[in-house]
Formats: structure tokens, C-alpha cells, sequence
């Protein structure tokens, strides 16, 4: 089926073109190669030629602008599928952008890594870059270097001092969870508030007490029975030693 061209309109950025009763967004370079003019006639093997090469022209320029920003390879694949390239530009592309340089999983993954792994651990890390498409094989190569010793023993006395009102038991159970939602292993974060938890002062029957007053409060309307069974089960729950309770209760 041929194709003709009826109206040329020149843009800032690219040439309108209308094919027949189809408007076609024509790059620059690719007007100038194919030498299109008014009238000019193509078959369907040229004017597929010149669509397909227009095509990537255009994803090309889309791809480089993007790629300003640092990604991997399934990120910039995405995007460009999200533009509406067809996947077989969408691998000359990547290819393309590989040769170049421009995309390098392997060095996206070394930066994030050196980027996160002073706040966040391993597993987070790994499932952040899994997400980006990157291999297991090649984030665990620079996973496995972390010391998550080292790093815990720093963040913990920070994150320590920030606790306020909070039985020690709780401030444990804060942390831990805290940590491991980070992507830290059980076992290294155990282990880092063990050995910093020391620094964590608090008079648990000061804190008792205060709880208890606003519990009082709380439950004035009920019999006294119920209100201080009711009480110590609140008391335990936030972690408080049922000796302590009971002390700060009678004191």
C-alpha cells in the first residue's frame, strides 16, 4: 500500500508530517535523511522503514534524557515501554545504551549499595534492587561485604538516646523491630542492642507510676477490682516486671 505525503508542518522540536489521513511526528534527522517533500510517494517497505527508524530516533532522545538520572536496565526498559516503544526497539535501545555505557548494572548496584548500606541492611537492600531488576547473583557479590556489626554499633546509641518513656523491655522491642524492618539479620541486630543497651537508663517505677495515674483516669468509672486488674494487665503489656507493678501500685 503506498503512502503519500500531503502537508509539512515544521515544529521547534520535530516536523509534522501527514501521510494520506495520518499525521506522523517526524525527528529532525530523520526528515533530512529520507529527504521527505511534498507529494513523495513511498511504498510499504520504505514507509516502514521510515517509521521504524523515526521510532527509535525518538526513543532514543526520550531514553538519553531519562537517563540522566542513574538507573538500571529494567527501570529504563520500563520507561521506555511506559512511553509506548515497542519491545524491539526497546532491546536495540538497551543494547545500544550498554555498549555505550550509559546503562551498567554493575556499577548502579555498587554505588547503591555504598549509598544505603550505612543506614539500611542487607535484605532491604537486596529487595530494593531485586524490584530494579537487578540479578540476586550480582547484589549478593556486594551484600556480603556489609558488617552489620559495624554499623549497628553506630546507629543503636543514636536511635537509644531518642527513646523516651518506654520500659526497657519495650525500648528492646522498639529497636528490634525497627532494625529488622531495616533488612538487618535477627541475629546481628540481637546482638548490637545487647551489647548497647546498657546506655539506656530509666527509673521503671517512676515511668510505672505515671502510667498508672493516666490509667486511673482512664478507667475511674469501673469497680476498683476490675480497675487495677485491669491496670497491671496494661502495665505488663507495655513490658513492666509484674514486682515493679505491684511496687510502684502499693508505693
Amino acid at each position: 500500500m503506498m503512502k503519500t505525503i500531503h502537508e509539512i508542518e515544521k515544529k521547534t522540536q520535530y516536523y509534522k508530517v501527514r501521510f494520506d489521513d495520518e499525521w506522523i511526528m517526524i525527528e529532525p534527522e530523520i526528515f533530512l535523511k529520507f529527504h521527505l517533500k511534498l507529494l513523495q510517494t513511498y511504498d510499504s517497505k520504505s514507509y516502514h522503514q521510515l517509521i521504524m527508524e523515526n521510532d527509535y530516533a525518538h526513543y532514543y532522545k526520550l531514553g538519553i534524557i531519562h537517563l540522566k538520572k542513574m538507573q538500571t536496565t529494567k527501570e529504563l526498559s520500563d520507561y521506555l515501554r511506559s512511553k509506548g516503544a515497542q519491545e524491539s526497539i526497546v532491546k536495540q535501545l538497551v543494547t545500544k545504551f550498554i555498549e555505550k555505557k550509559y546503562l551498567d548494572d554493575y556499577a548502579y548496584t555498587k554505588l547503591y549499595v555504598q549509598m544505603k548500606q550505612n543506614n539500611d541492611g542487607p535484605l532491604m537492600i537486596f529487595n530494593k534492587l531485586r524490584e530494579k531488576g537487578v540479578s540476586a547473583e550480582l547484589i549478593e557479590s556486594f551484600t556480603k561485604h556489609i558488617d552489620e556489626d559495624q554499623i549497628l554499633s553506630r546507629l543503636l546509641p543514636k536511635k537509644i538516646s531518642a527513646i523516651k518513656n518506654k520500659s526497657k523491655k519495650q525500648a528492646i522491642q522498639s529497636l528490634k523491630g525497627y532494625y529488622l524492618r531495616k533488612g538487618f539479620s535477627l541475629e546481628a541486630v540481637e546482638a548490637q542492642i545487647k551489647k548497647s543497651m546498657s546506655s539506656y537508663q530509666v527509673d521503671e517505677l517512676e515511668l510505672i507510676k505515671k502510667e498508672y495515674a493516666k490509667l486511673i483516669k482512664k478507667y475511674h468509672n469501673m469497680e476498683d477490682q476490675q480497675v487495677e486488674y485491669k491496670i497491671i494487665q496494661k502495665l505488663y503489656a507495655k513490658g513492666f516486671k509484674i514486682e515493679d507493678i505491684k511496687k510502684a501500685i502499693q508505693s
